[in-house]
Order: structure tokens, then sequence, then C-alpha cells
């Protein structure tokens, strides 16, 4: 009797662990949003729900959207904002901030980064305090350090909004490269759309401009099955995402 309870429960556990996967991802701020999933057809998973927007914003961002992001980076740099919280602030530097910034970081960019994190901007307050928390973290994957300027910022916005970043990370998309051909067993081909987006999304961690939980399950389980583990970091939960909402194919 107790074998066979012992077996139901390692059972129960499996059948719940990406959904646990994905509560963690959404407590720590690596999640996304997004249309649908394509996974590698080898890999049996459940068929996700066909996508409701696009995933990501091809890099001809219209230019009043880009004059509206500059905009709210400069004021992200000034880190000024109406009705503020201290309290809230407190809570987010302990509970996200100081999880993303290494040991040494000036307190003027704690500060920058923790007023994002709790009050967002006008096209980031769709996004959680976590999840702006993890966009932030993946510019930091991406690009070898945290944002301080206005131009860095403006790419963090970009990122949180699912539009490519102005700047490049030759190393980052050599590595999302790699990622992309263990994936789908081929070289990524950066003139097909689908495969650009996979690409930029590993190498960025572009957020898709809506949520599909059941495309980011799906996403959970084949990184499990291809990777052996679940996402933990920042670039793994930009490879789920880049599986779940890029469209590409094996």
């Amino acid at each position: 009797m107790k074998t066979k309870l012992v077996l139901y429960l390692a059972i129960g556990a499996l059948v719940l662990l990406p959904s646990v996967a994905l509560v963690l991802n959404d407590a720590y701020g690596y999640g996304g949003g997004g249309g649908g999933a394509i996974l590698p057809p080898t890999i049996p998973v459940t068929s996700p729900v066909p996508p409701t927007a696009p995933p990501v914003v091809p890099p001809t961002t219209p230019t009043d959207a880009l004059t509206q992001m500059t905009s709210e980076a400069g004021g992200v740099v000034a880190g000024i904002y109406t009705n503020p919280d201290s309290a809230k602030e407190t809570a987010f530097q302990t509970a996200i901030v100081n999880k993303i910034v290494p040991s040494g970081t000036t307190t003027a960019t704690i500060s920058i980064i923790t007023k994002f994190v709790t009050y967002g901007t006008s096209t980031t307050t769709t996004l959680g305090a976590g999840e702006r928390g993890g966009v932030v973290n993946s510019f930091k994957t991406a690009y070898g350090k945290l944002p301080a300027t206005t131009n860095d910022w403006n790419d963090v916005i970009k990122i949180a909004n699912g539009r490519w970043p102005s700047q490049t990370s030759v190393a980052s998309e050599a590595a999302a490269k790699v990622a992309f051909k263990k994936i789908y067993k081929r070289d990524a081909s950066m003139a097909n759309a689908n495969d650009n987006a996979a690409v930029t999304v590993m190498a960025y961690g572009l957020r898709p401009t809506a949520r599909n939980l059941n495309s980011e399950r799906a996403g959970i389980r084949s990184f499990k099955a291809i990777y052996g583990f679940n996402p933990t970091t920042a670039a793994n939960w930009d490879i789920v995402r880049a599986i779940a909402y890029s469209g590409a194919k094996r």
C-alpha cells in the first residue's frame, strides 16, 4: 500500500512540474507574453493554442512609438515619478532588484532600477514588477552590464515591448544561434522571420505582446526534454520564450 502511495505521489509531481515551473517563472520575472508556440515536432507535448497576437514586433518600429519609448527612457534615467511609495520601493528592491544587481552596484543605479521595477512606464505597466525586473535581467544577460544610459533604458523598454533593441551583442547572438541549432537541429536562417525572431528572443529576451500560458507550459516541457532540466536562469527563460512564441520549426 505504501509503495502504491509513493508511486501515485511521484506521478502527480511529474504532471504538475511544468505548472510549478511556470509559477516560479512569474514570481521571479523571467516569464513572457505572446502568441502561439511552434514546437520541435519530435518532442511529445500538447499542441499549444494558436496565437492571438504577433509574438514580437519587427525591427521597423513606427516613429511615434520610438519617440514614446525614448521619452520614457529619459524619464527612467531621471527617476522622477508621481506619487512615489517608499514602502513599495523597499519591498521590490528586497524581493526583486537585489537578486539582479551584482555586489558593488552604485546606490544611484539601484535606485533607478528599483523605481522602474516598482512603477514601470506607460508602455510597460502591463507587465508586473517581477516581469519588469526580468526584463532588466535579460538586458544584463545580453549585454553583460546593467542599463545606465538613456540609450540602455530605451533598449530595456523595447525589449519589454517585444521590439528589436538598437544595440547588438555579438556574443549573445552567437550563443543564441548555438541554442537554436540544439533545439531545431539546423542552422538559423536570419532571412527567415521566424528564425530571426527565435534568435533575437534568445539573445535579448524580447517579451511577446500577449501571454499564452498553454504555449509557455509547452515551451517549458520542450526545454526540459531538450536540456534535461527545468529553466531557472534568465537565459533559460529566454529560450523557453523563443520555443513558445517565435514560430520557428525544425
